[in-house]
Formats: C-alpha cells, structure tokens, sequence
C-alpha cells in the first residue's frame, strides 16, 4: 500500500506542476488503529515548480486535494504551511511525528523536524487536544450516535488524554501511537484497561456496552478537570520567523 499511496503522490506532482517536500499517512493508520474500513489520510507539504508564481499578482494554489475512495489526500503550499507552523499548528505536528512517512526532502526534513521538536510551544498543542478532549466528551454527553461513530469518539476523548499527560508528565512532545502512549504514560491501571478496551473495539469495529460507556464517562470526566489547570504551566515555545524564512529562501533558490 504504500507504494502504491507513493505512486498516487508522484503523479500528482506532475498533474499540479509541484514538487512534494514531505508526505506521511496521519489518522488512524498513525495513531496504530486501523480497521478493514479505515481511509488512508495522506497529508504533504509541498512547493510549487515555476517560483514566478510566488512573485505574482494571482498567488498560487494553497491547498491540494485528491479523494478517491479509501485515499484522502490533501496538501498545503510550503508558505501555508509555514505560516501554520508558527502558531505551533497541531495538524503539522501530527504530520511529521507520523511513523508512516511516504516522501521526504531530506534537508526540508530535518530542519522542520528539529524546529518543530524544539520551538513548538507545549501550551498550545496542550489547549488544542484538552479542547478535542472536552468537545468530544460534551457529544458523549449530551448525544447517542451509532455504536461505530461513537466508538471513534472515545477514540479521541482517549487519544487526547493521553498526548495532554504525556507532554505534562514529560515536557515532550509525544508520540502518535496510542500504544505507545499507554506504555510511556503514568495513568491508572483502571483508566489503562478501559482505554486498551476502547482501543481494541475500535481496530476490531466492535460495539462496547452502556454499562462500559457510563463507567468510561465517569472515570475521563474526574481526569479531565485536574489536567486542565496543569496546561498553562507548559512552555510556550520559541518564535520560529528567521528559521522559517530561512528555509523558505533556501527551497525557492
């Protein structure tokens, strides 16, 4: 499969008149809970070929797309990208901690792998997975959904928690593999269970009970205010302008 999401990659490039900085496969192929029935979401940064087009009055496209069944490819040009990265955007994290990395620039690689590890700020990312947390937890709440949508969203009540602990408990940024956030997270060995339970529904497409609902909402909803106020002891992060435009100039020359 890879190969082949490869091959679908190398021609857009060609189709667009674009060249592909770095490409991996995010969501559930990433987190390790894939199913028979889950898409492969592929993001990638890239840089337009003809450099005039950046120069001109009509900017160039931002943001490529491509869905085709399974595959949900989507791009942002390497100024929107860029620009993302300085608000210590989540999604581009997500991307370049992704195990399953499809192209890679070797140059534009490490040198955003190294500013993203270390001038992303933790406060950030720490707001926007509490916030995933609590807006996933609220739909528990207030809604009941199909057995299947709902098990994704304890997917990412679970997901969420556990990114928030570890870069609380480790000042890191964290991995995406949930299976590995439950070996390098200190949580309870109740709350670890749960959460396995969960994680394995879900690459199974099984069903949980009400009984396993109500218990997995009261012990997520006790854990999720005591966190809260330990996010805005978290660092704040570097400004990234001069090493981003740096960088820019370099891939334009």
């Amino acid at each position: 499969m890879k190969e082949n999401l490869i091959s679908r990659l190398r021609n857009l490039e060609k189709k667009e008149d674009m060249t592909i900085l770095m490409a991996a496969v995010t969501g559930s192929h990433s987190f390790g809970l894939s199913s028979v029935q889950s898409d492969y979401d592929v993001r990638f940064i890239y840089v337009h070929n003809d450099k005039r087009s950046y120069l001109s009055l009509r900017q160039p496209v931002e943001v490529i797309q491509l869905k085709e069944g399974l595959f949900d490819m989507e791009g942002w040009d390497l100024f929107k990208s860029s620009r993302l990265t300085l608000k210590s955007n989540p999604a581009l994290f997500e991307l370049f901690q992704s195990p399953i990395k499809l192209i890679t620039h070797p140059d534009y690689y490490r040198k955003m792998n190294g500013l993203i590890a270390d001038s992303y700020s933790k406060k950030a990312l720490g707001h926007h997975y509490y916030r995933m947390m609590s807006d996933n937890l609220q739909q528990l709440t207030k809604t009941r959904d199909s057995e299947r949508k709902e098990l994704k969203i304890w997917v990412q009540v679970y997901r969420s928690y556990l990114i928030l602990e570890y870069i609380i408990q480790r000042g890191s940024l964290p991995p995406l593999s949930v299976w590995e956030l439950l070996d390098l997270v200190s949580i309870d060995l109740e709350l670890k269970t749960m959460m396995t339970r969960i994680f394995k529904a879900k690459q199974m497409e099984k069903c949980i009970s009400d009984i396993e609902i109500e218990k997995n909402l009261s012990l997520i909803e006790g854990k999720s205010l005591s966190i809260k106020n330990e996010i805005t002891r978290l660092h704040q992060g570097k400004n990234m302008e001069t090493e981003l435009n740096e960088l820019i100039w370099t891939i334009l020359k």
